[in-house]
């Protein structure tokens, strides 16, 4: 029996996600939206978003646990990978 399930996007590999909200991300809680979020768990996910973001010609944050970091309430209009 063949599975006729599509094959996942490189977006959907590493669970691509837009608008979010930085403040959860950071230890004081503020902060406005990221265009784009990635919560990578694997070398494979940081190597295809920083590809994403080349591709996009889009500015790269890279967020470790999230303290000593204030993000404007205006946000980060790029990607922000973040470290899992």
């Amino acid at each position: 029996m063949t599975c006729r399930c599509p094959t996942p996007t490189k977006q959907e590999i590493m669970n691509l996600q837009k608008n979010i909200s930085l403040a959860p991300y950071t230890t004081f809680k503020i902060g406005g939206p990221a265009k784009f979020l990635v919560e990578a768990k694997s070398e494979e996910e940081i190597l295809e978003a920083l590809k994403f973001a080349q591709e996009k010609k889009l500015p790269i944050f890279v967020l470790g646990g999230g303290s000593n970091v204030l993000v404007s309430d205006k946000g980060f209009d790029g990607i922000v990978i973040k470290i899992q």
